[in-house]
């Protein structure tokens, strides 16, 4: 068993907008760690609640407010939050979200033992009154290793809350993509350059707790299939290899081909065509091209 005494300091980046209610919940969570170590930074873009007036009144030094001027932008907020740290192992975990009290412990422990550089887990959902809920994406499967076709096909899943890495490889992938055509993908983004750069160790055992609220921003969006595609084009302009590409190719033409319902759904044909042409060039099954025509056209139901 390795010697707890000889973990490094985590900096662990909470970003956050007007949920100071939420926020303290998520706070209290990285307190009750039973690995204390660490250093949290949260990172405010310019709320205009009390959010301010609450961090600062926590009386910890390990505790540290940034202020930013309003982006928006979740990933140059994670980014200036692990910038502000100095510990060798940084985690993430967003402000309507909790941690499980070992987690720190449990996943520093894993991935000193294993010598590996970054590491993800277990997750599951939790509505607004902090129950457990199913998720609509199915069981989490650790998986560990050179992963990246699992996460091209999100047979893996890698979920914020749950992700700790090496500073030394954070600062080699440049961190969290601030490009706006990825907001709200950021971190699959981050995922996929990760997995081409070292092997993912995934911990088995639950981790985060994940609140699925109705104004959560994934929820609110209206374009999450385009910004998905556009991950995968981001992915495909890196050069990964033929093996990856054609993974990435299907993937980005299936999203594109849905993008394509909701614009005929909208009456916004030109664009619909323009993206089931697309697809059809990244090669989407013929299947799914017909799938979509018929649930853009409105004679049958979206999926």
């Amino acid at each position: 068993m390795t010697d707890l005494t000889s973990f490094p300091l985590v900096t662990i980046v909470i970003p956050t907008y007007n949920r100071k209610e939420l926020l303290q919940k998520a706070i209290a969570s990285v307190l009750s760690q039973t690995y204390a170590n660490w250093e949290l930074f949260i990172v405010d873009d310019e709320s205009v609640d009390d959010t301010k007036t609450f961090v600062t009144s926590i009386k910890d030094t390990r505790i540290h407010l940034l202020n930013l001027d309003h982006t928006g932008n979740i990933a140059g907020l994670r980014n200036a939050g692990a910038a502000s740290g100095s510990g060798v192992w940084i985690a993430f975990l967003d402000s309507d979200d909790e941690w499980i009290n070992d987690k720190l412990e449990k996943q520093l422990r894993l991935l000193l033992q294993e010598k590996k550089q970054w590491s993800y887990g277990g997750y599951e959902l939790m509505n607004e009154a902090s129950q457990t809920i199913p998720d609509k994406y199915g069981r989490f499967s650790p998986i560990s290793g050179w992963i990246t076709p699992q996460l091209l096909t999100c047979e893996a899943a890698v979920n914020i809350g749950s992700l700790m890495i090496h500073r030394t490889l954070f600062n080699k992938t440049g961190g969290f993509n601030s490009e706006s055509r990825l907001l709200y993908r950021e971190d699959y983004e981050l995922a996929l350059r990760l997995s081409l750069l070292a092997e993912g160790l995934a911990a088995p055992d639950l981790l985060v707790r994940i609140r699925e609220l109705a104004n959560r921003s994934t929820n609110t969006i209206d374009d999450g299939y385009q910004r998905t595609a556009f991950v995968y084009q981001h992915f495909l302009n890196s050069k990964p290899g033929d093996e990856y590409e054609r993974i990435a190719r299907r993937r980005m033409a299936y999203h594109l081909a849905e993008m394509s319902v909701d614009c005929m759904q909208r009456r916004m044909y030109l664009k619909a065509v323009s993206q089931l042409a697309k697809a059809f060039v990244n090669r989407d099954k013929l299947r799914h091209l017909f799938s979509a025509m018929y649930r853009g056209l409105g004679t049958g139901n979206k999926k």
